[in-house]
């Protein structure tokens, strides 16, 4: 299943420009300013066939070196609470990039560089190899596949901290929330959005991609899936703390609500959700479409309640 922490994540991660933002922030000094950030791109685009999960699509991604014939893929990955099968994991994705780039016959050499993000309670620990005997697991350690993996933790992150980092706004307030704002009360999740106002504000004045009101959209749900905010009291707070509120959409599920009504026909629930999702899944074949146009009333509210988590559109009708 995929938690709440995982679908913000990748909601504000699958965008190259973020994603290159915070690398630029973990990488040695000396390989960052080697980078030619400009070419910094979904690595899907230049290997075809590039496939690693089945679930959602994946946060690879290629950029190139200055003067030299060397392409490095990123591969990103999210984590909110130990799991000791991620260095097989890690290691298994990282294997299959290769092969595929050599299996396209590139003319430049291919590197991989395991990137992790952790947070969830306990500080970042290297998860152990499944060896049980003593014995074994030191005779036999230095002959086990592993790999080192770059890791970002935010477990010992400070909210202050987090505030100044030199990173885009929307990845500065996707810390804060992984971090900070999960778990907690009413009171103190709108305190805490009274200590990030300037965030907010720098989030929507930035100019995209991706829209800024598409993330605080996720910024959002988010904060109602995990803590026990109010839908009302997180609305009024994010007016309050935005420097156009008149331009601050609804969240999804008030849109969908008030439009629901205006319609008021199944059909119009249909049109609602036939727009969701090819917003949040790309242009519907023709199937597709009619098994939306003939669902019943009950199967639309129960599919609308599914559209934002599901990773594809077969899971919303599941």
């Amino acid at each position: 299943m995929t938690s709440p922490h995982d679908t913000l994540f990748h909601r504000v991660m699958q965008h190259p420009a973020l994603v290159a933002g915070w690398l630029r922030t973990l990488l040695p000094t000396r390989i960052a300013v080697a980078v030619d950030w400009s070419t910094f791109a979904p690595a899907g685009e230049r290997i075809p066939g590039l496939r690693l999960r089945s679930q959602r699509a994946d946060l690879v991604f290629a950029v190139d070196l200055h003067g030299e014939a060397v392409r490095v893929i990123a591969v990103v990955e999210h984590k909110s609470e130990p799991d000791p099968a991620l260095p097989a994991q890690m290691l298994r994705y990282c294997v299959h990039v290769l092969h595929a780039c050599r299996r396209r016959g590139a003319p430049e050499a291919a590197v991989v560089l395991p990137v992790v993000l952790h947070h969830g309670g306990k500080a970042w620990a290297v998860p152990k190899l499944p060896l049980h005997e003593p014995t074994l697991a030191r005779s036999l350690l230095p002959w086990q596949p592993r790999q080192r993996l770059m890791v970002d933790d935010l477990e010992p992150r400070r909210e202050q901290d987090m505030l100044t980092a030199p990173l885009p706004p929307a990845v500065r307030l996707l810390f804060l929330c992984l971090r900070h704002g999960r778990g907690g009360s009413e009171s103190e999740v709108l305190a805490a959005l009274d200590r990030w106002s300037q965030v907010l504000r720098d989030v929507e004045a930035d100019d995209g991609p991706p829209h800024p009101y598409d993330l605080l959209d996720a910024f959002g749900w988010y904060l109602l899936d995990t803590t026990e905010v109010g839908e009302d009291a997180l609305q009024r707070a994010f007016a309050r703390h935005l420097q156009h509120p008149e331009n601050n959409p609804m969240t999804t599920g008030q849109r969908i609500r008030a439009e629901s009504r205006s319609l008021g026909r199944v059909e119009g629930q249909a049109r609602l959700l036939l727009k969701l999702l090819q917003r949040r899944f790309g242009p519907l074949n023709q199937i597709q479409q009619d098994r939306i146009r003939n669902a019943t009333a009950e199967e639309l509210e129960r599919w609308t309640d599914r559209v934002l988590d599901a990773a594809t559109f077969d899971d919303v009708v599941a």
